[in-house]
């Protein structure tokens, strides 16, 4: 066994099964051959961050997605300061890796997955699938908007790249793979059964200027928030006017994810 191989299953083998271990090896190599089959999965059997058997398609930014959660653990600030919660909303849900991550944080919370496009939804829905059998997790294909309304997916936003599809409001009727219902967040929480939620949890490719619009009384039913901004979307939505108007207190949580909780959470957090 040459030592680059040693090398690498020395990182990934505590992760997950030394099987799948060996498969991520070898999508390795072939992605380095340039010999990815579109439309494969990679499914693997992993241990830590989380339990759970995962697939990813093998063209596109599923593994991208994977690296940054499992391997780089971009929540990590947050699982480690966040109390134990009991409700969490992710929208933006992608193919479930993010939730799969924070779910572990909490083993009894209860689960809602928000993510609008057809094929990363069918993906979310398989990764899910341990949650869902312990009943602890629902997921829609839908995205979260201002006002209720019909959608449109902008493919244009990353062809290849699954996770950075984008919604619209509909100018035209799209095809049917290419719409999507936008709901509000009271909409959300009724269709979880949430009366508030602990952690929302969100990454919706720069829709969260839709998110802050309107009616904002829903903020009074959240706990804790964790959103990741896109160009210029922070400035663009307000969000640090809204979180101190609401009573939030924005906390320290990293470079990638930007978090705000409740003051009588940040009591709990101090605890930690």
């Amino acid at each position: 066994m040459d030592s680059w191989t040693i090398s690498f299953l020395r990182e990934w083998a505590p992760r997950m099964s030394l099987a799948s271990a060996l498969r991520l090896r070898n999508y390795a190599i072939r992605e380095r051959l340039g010999r990815l089959r579109p439309h494969r999965m990679l499914v693997l059997h992993m241990k830590r961050p989380f339990h759970a058997k995962i697939a990813l398609r093998e063209v596109g930014s599923d593994m991208a997605t994977f690296q940054e959660i499992v391997k780089q653990e971009v929540y990590k600030p947050i699982s480690c300061r966040l109390p134990a919660f009991q409700t969490l909303i992710d929208l933006g849900a992608n193919i479930g890796l993010a939730t799969l991550y924070l779910a572990q944080n909490s083993p009894g919370c209860q689960v809602l997955a928000v993510e609008p496009n057809p094929d990363t939804h069918r993906v979310l829905k398989h990764n899910l699938q341990s949650l869902s059998r312990a009943g602890r997790c629902r997921t829609l294909r839908g995205a979260v908007w201002g006002a209720h309304r019909l959608l449109s997916l902008v493919p244009e936003a990353g062809q290849d790249r699954f996770s950075m599809f984008t919604v619209s409001k509909v100018r035209r009727v799209p095809e049917a793979d290419l719409k999507v219902e936008g709901y509000t967040m009271p909409e959300l929480l009724e269709y979880a059964g949430f009366e508030s939620v602990d952690l929302l949890k969100v990454d919706i490719e720069g829709a969260e200027v839709e998110l802050f619009k309107n009616d904002m009384r829903w903020l009074e039913r959240v706990g804790c928030l964790a959103i990741e901004f896109h160009e210029g979307t922070r400035e663009a939505s307000q969000f640090d006017e809204v979180m101190t108007c609401h009573g939030f207190q924005i906390l320290p949580g990293g470079n990638h994810t930007v978090w705000a909780a409740r003051s009588c959470w940040v009591e709990r957090l101090g605890r930690r």
